[in-house]
């Protein structure tokens, strides 16, 4: 008959209608709480990335700028006891592009970059070309550096000198090797006190100067 419903048809359209709902309400769920867990992974990343490069932080040399040498000592045990984690997300921190340390899977999440230094420090050594003085200056700034005195026979090294700064004083006199402290806002110039002839082969001085380059420094956190 023509007003009869279709009984199977009905239950079919109603069966598909009900699944059409679950669907739509669990991808709203779900976006709803993607758009929820978004701004807190990224204040937790943002979070992270600032410890990370803070001036105290074990991973840098100032603000900003990270040793070389604590960026490739970095692991997952460090990452998680020293930069304040949530335990309850994964994180991954990576250096141009490079996996560094991770703590979980990240599989999505939020990212966060920002521009950093890497510092790294070569060691060189240099001799004087004392000819008429007893001065020599470093060709790079360094923090530190290490001296090293072999006085012939016959001569003393009674004081060395820094920028006008005495840092070694011995009447008796300096020889074998010394740990210098050196500023590494300006240009140092030795100078040495000595009684007697001092030729370069009696002097080395070996130094480590710092070598920067930029880098993408990104955060992610995911949960």
């Amino acid at each position: 008959m023509r007003g009869q419903i279709d009984l199977p048809a009905l239950g079919i359209a109603l069966f598909l209608l009900t699944v059409a709902l679950v669907l739509a309400v669990t991808t709203a769920n779900s976006a709803l709480a993607g758009a929820e867990r978004s701004p807190v992974e990224r204040t937790t990343a943002v979070g992270v990335s600032d410890r990370l490069v803070s001036a105290d932080a074990p991973l840098t040399a100032r603000r900003n700028v990270l040793d070389a040498d604590a960026v490739a000592a970095l692991d997952s045990d460090d990452l998680s006891a020293q930069y304040g984690l949530p335990a309850d997300a994964d994180v991954r921190v990576r250096l141009d592009g490079e996996v560094i340390a991770s703590s979980g899977d990240v599989e999505g999440g939020t990212t966060v970059e920002r521009i950093v230094l890497i510092e790294s420090r070569e060691e060189r050594t240099i001799r004087p070309g004392f000819a008429g003085t007893t001065t020599m200056t470093l060709p790079r700034r360094s923090g530190n550096a290490t001296l090293t005195i072999t006085s012939p026979p016959g001569t003393t090294v009674q004081t060395v000198w820094a920028n006008e700064h005495a840092l070694l004083s011995n009447d008796a006199g300096l020889s074998g090797r010394f740990e210098l402290s050196l500023s590494p806002l300006e240009t140092t110039q030795l100078r040495f006190e000595a009684l007697g002839p001092l030729e370069s082969d009696h002097v080395k001085v070996t130094y480590y100067p710092p070598e920067t380059r930029k880098a993408v420094l990104e955060v992610t956190v995911d949960g």
